[in-house]
């Protein structure tokens, strides 16, 4: 397993597709950086009025890309999925076609090279374009928190007793959330694989599934329905409740053992 794993990760981080994602991810993070950091850094007291109690000095929470007020963010969000999916998980199906995984298969037990197939997509699902920008807006803006402002993260939103004491805690707990959810999200297409013999539906299914998704469960009624639509789950507000988080988890891990696990090893051509 562990031979696997190892081999399954060298050739996805050896993938022209993960670095393709990672530098448009990156380069929305960057361009945010300079449109929006480096200006509020330049002159962190511009919103400063001392006779105005509900302005103070820009923090770095008000303005890196998780909170939600630039353009960059709304089209990272949009992305999320292609680019989670980009990376390695369209792999699984380019195996089966090209006939290279019955390689694998004969030198290792199928169910392992599955495993080590969804941990790759999975690990190359990740957040760093978000991390490395909040990295920066703390490195050159102070890291303030005040009970009035303009936080995405309100009173309401989960976890907010944390990010009001211990922010930095908090988008601890928010990166490892986004990680958990971004990389399930990319095994989207593995689980797709397993229905359909086509690459390039593969690769866009998690999108076209996230924006339906986004499209019907925003209609609920129902609060947490409404969370699990991808825009809110990635959704640095999250004005949703840990129900919406639990529900798409569990979902997708559901889908990925009896779709792509079992669905594989009961696979015949291979």
């Amino acid at each position: 397993m562990k031979v696997m794993i190892k081999t399954e990760l060298e050739r996805a981080f050896k993938s022209w597709s993960l670095w393709l994602a990672f530098i448009i991810g990156m380069g929305l993070s960057i361009a945010q950086i300079i449109t929006r950091i480096i200006p509020a850094a330049m002159n962190p007291l511009m919103g400063y009025m001392p006779d105005n109690a509900t302005l103070m000095p820009i923090s770095a929470f008000q303005v890196w890309i998780g909170n939600g007020v630039s353009f960059e963010y709304s089209l990272f969000i949009r992305l999320i999925p292609i680019l989670a999916a980009m990376p390695y998980a369209v792999t699984y199906l380019s195996d089966i076609k090209s006939g290279i995984i019955k390689n694998y298969v004969t030198r290792t037990a199928k169910f392992n090279y599955l495993a080590a197939k969804y941990i790759a997509v999975f690990v190359t699902g990740g957040v760093m374009p978000l991390l490395i920008n909040y990295l920066t807006a703390i490195t050159i803006l102070p890291s303030l928190v005040w009970p009035v402002g303009v936080f995405a993260s309100s009173p309401k939103s989960i976890w907010s007793a944390i990010f009001y004491t211990h922010p930095h805690i908090y988008m601890i707990m928010y990166m490892i959330l986004l990680l958990v959810c971004g990389g399930l999200m990319g095994t989207i297409a593995l689980i797709v694989s397993n229905i359909v013999n086509n690459r390039f539906v593969a690769i866009l299914a998690p999108y076209i599934i996230t924006e339906f998704a986004n499209a019907i469960l925003r209609m609920s009624d129902k609060k947490w329905l409404r969370g699990i639509a991808p825009t809110k789950l990635f959704n640095m507000a999250q004005t949703n409740t840990g129900v919406s988080f639990i529900v798409y988890i569990a979902v997708l891990l559901i889908l990925g053992v009896v779709v792509y696990f079992i669905g594989g090893l009961k696979h015949e051509t291979y």
